[in-house]
């Protein structure tokens, strides 16, 4: 039976005492505040879904924003240039040249060290070698002695500043390689009928810990010798009669 139809029947029959007014009063009140409790849930649970809809699409769009590549790890944070890999860029290492060449090596090799006496010379030697390919790491080439003039060379000058030197230090090539491409290209073939002939006579002369640098030795049976008579030759001096099997120097 209703509220209504049970307040009505009490009227009817007399009954209409104070307590059943007042119960009747609180089960109406009671009922009213359930209602209004159920329609302020069901208001904040749909806020609190748009809230969080709404931060995930904007921790989203701040993810993929902060992405080098503009593309997303599966946890959600963005890819680091780590991640993703080295990126190559497709572009030839540079062509080799000898302002480089000797810029690098005058700067790298000093005192004891040192491969030629000053720029000018270094010049003089670079205008002689073959120039090779960019990246060469065993040819006697100028692209070779470059690719060792540089931090190589400032990391451990014993090693490889004789490998970015005119004789190539046994790196670039191997030394009668690198004396005979350059005896022939100064000399031409008075010292030797030819480059075949150099390599041969070459392979006979000693090579000694005495030092190949631009301050000698200047006497002595030995390649060494040979390759400071060289020098002089490059440099414009009277070099190429000393650097023969027979030389009345380096004996």
């Amino acid at each position: 039976m209703s509220f209504r139809s049970h307040f009505a029947a009490s009227k009817a029959t007399g009954y209409d005492d104070g307590a059943s007014a007042r119960g009747a009063c609180l089960l109406v009140m009671w009922s009213r505040f359930l209602l209004s409790f159920a329609f302020v849930a069901s208001v904040g649970v749909a806020a609190t879904s748009l809230v969080l809809a709404s931060c995930s699409s904007d921790a989203a769009r701040t993810a993929a924003a902060g992405a080098p590549d503009g593309s997303v790890r599966k946890d959600g944070g963005p890819v680091e240039a780590l991640e993703a890999g080295p990126v190559d860029s497709g572009a030839p290492p540079p062509a080799p040249s000898c302002a480089d060449y000797c810029g690098l090596v005058m700067e790298s090799c000093t005192g004891e060290h040192a491969q030629y006496a000053d720029a000018k010379e270094c010049l003089a030697f670079c205008a002689l070698m073959p120039e090779g390919t960019a990246g060469d790491t065993d040819r006697s080439s100028l692209a070779c002695r470059e690719v060792y003039a540089g931090t190589p060379a400032l990391t451990d000058a014993v090693t490889y500043c004789p490998a970015a030197g005119p004789f190539g230090g046994g790196i670039c090539g191997d030394r009668c390689t690198s004396f005979c491409q350059l005896a022939m290209a100064v000399c031409g073939p008075t010292p030797y009928g030819s480059y075949a002939d150099c390599a041969s006579a070459c392979v006979t002369f000693a090579f000694k810990d005495a030092g190949e640098g631009p301050s000698g030795p200047e006497s002595g049976d030995s390649l060494n010798c040979r390759l400071y008579h060289l020098r002089d030759a490059i440099r414009g001096g009277a070099g190429c009669a000393e650097i023969v099997a027979d030389s009345g120097a380096c004996r």
